[in-house]
């Protein structure tokens, strides 16, 4: 049997980290999370996930921005699903050009959509 893949959420939202961690754990996957930047940084560290699903506006408004930048450089083939409730104005916002995000989407995510974007995503 095959080693479940794993998930690491980093959202400051306790309600989109249970949401997600639920979603995702109901489609098999295992699942952990962060509501820090700096917490995201040392689980995805530790925990080592296959795909890390992350917000933009957290403690600063470009902590998920900041980490994953830093993630690009410890893990350059980690596949990020970035989540924010400015997704659709980041572009107008921040320079995005640069980041290692697979795909950036609206927060609230349809439980539907979530899953078949980390499947997409995780091949």
């Amino acid at each position: 049997m095959s080693e479940r893949k794993k998930i690491l959420v980093v959202d400051d939202d306790p309600t989109i980290c249970l949401v997600c961690r639920t979603v995702l754990e109901s489609g098999g996957y295992q699942v952990f999370t962060a509501s820090t930047a700096t917490e995201g940084l040392s689980l995805a560290a530790s925990a080592e996930p296959d795909l890390v699903v992350l917000d933009i506006m957290m403690e600063e408004v470009d902590s998920g921005f900041q980490v994953a930048k830093k993630l690009q450089v410890s893990r350059p083939d980690l596949p990020i699903l970035m989540l924010s409730s400015i997704a659709g104005a980041s572009s107008q916002v921040f320079d995005t050009s640069s980041l290692p995000v697979k795909q950036l989407v609206d927060k609230p995510i349809q439980p539907d959509v979530l899953l078949r974007k980390v499947q997409l995503l995780l091949g």
